[in-house]
């Protein structure tokens, strides 16, 4: 469910593309998003766990692409209904960053809000769930700003020299990824790539393995501009995330938002998992992708 969001749609239109699946999106009975050609929808009642229940009975897999803004107690019903159903595998709402981490899972507010779903498959015991791990999706961070970067008034803010290393991906290439983990074989005797041996646990990709300053050098090339053409500021990525938390405190969501993308600028707290963590790309056999390419598509020049 929620294919028609930030990640949805990735998914479903990178689904669509296999002509390999029987696709069925669940929908409110009273909303209006649509579909496209070759996919089922049901529509029916979210407060009725019945409804949830008959959708997903002999369904293999349920996809959870949920925006931010829903309910908890949805994925929540969502899972305890896969498990009713005897769904064998569910994809949370995960499709950020690296939840394995302690220090991402434990302290950046909306990250630690997503354990207790994984922690409710496992208790269930009829499901295996598959995290998805990309890190702030690139095309939506960088024309956003959340990078430091204000391409249209050429200005940024380098949180300790802009010199920290992170993973981030596009949209289009978790979609890819997802698509690619299901065509995989359920399972396999010879130690080939298998979904099975994702089970419970989390699968990592990335587009690129990058730092803010490298970014902005990639957004200069694409505007052809330097550094003489940009008001850039030097600034602590500690002192970014104290202000951030103090701000969450004050009931500013924007809080939320520095403390995910502090965690990234600051060296050590998980947002460079590549370094340690295996990386799908390779198995699943998704494109290699050009920084500068993609931030001269973003940039629109």
């Amino acid at each position: 469910m929620g294919g028609t969001g930030q990640i949805g749609a990735q998914i479903l239109s990178a689904l669509l593309a296999t002509k390999a699946f029987n696709i069925t999106a669940i929908s409110r009975s009273e909303s209006d998003a649509s579909f496209p050609p070759g996919v089922t929808v049901k529509k029916g009642d979210y407060t009725s766990d019945s409804f949830f229940v008959d959708v997903l009975r002999d369904q293999d897999v349920l996809i959870i692409a949920l925006a931010f803004q829903s309910p908890p107690e949805l994925q929540s019903r969502m899972i305890a209904a896969a498990a009713k159903a005897n769904v064998p595998f569910i994809f949370p709402n995960e499709y950020g960053s690296d939840n394995g981490h302690p220090i991402i899972r434990d302290n950046i507010p909306i990250n630690a809000s997503k354990t207790r779903y994984r922690d409710q498959i496992e208790q269930l015991n009829k499901s295996s769930w598959i995290g998805v791990v990309n890190n702030p999706w690139y095309d939506y961070s960088l024309p956003g700003g959340f990078f430091g970067i204000d391409i249209k008034n050429r200005s940024a803010t380098l949180y300790d020299n802009g010199l920290t290393k992170f993973n981030t991906t596009t949209r289009t290439t978790v979609g890819l990824a997802v698509a690619k983990l299901l065509s995989l074989p359920i399972s396999s005797s010879d130690n080939s790539p298998s979904l099975s041996q994702y089970a419970n646990d989390f699968v990592y990709i990335s587009s690129f393995h990058t730092s803010q300053r490298e970014i902005l050098t990639s957004v200069q090339k694409a505007t052809n501009t330097t550094d003489k053409d940009w008001k850039i500021t030097q600034s602590s990525a500690q002192g970014y995330l104290d202000e951030s938390m103090e701000k969450l405190q004050q009931g500013d969501f924007m809080g939320m938002v520095g403390i995910l993308y502090g965690h990234h600028f600051k060296e050590g707290l998980g947002g460079d998992y590549s370094s340690t963590r295996p990386i799908a790309n390779g198995v699943l056999g998704l494109p290699k992708e050009d920084l500068d390419e993609t931030t001269k598509e973003i940039v629109g020049v």
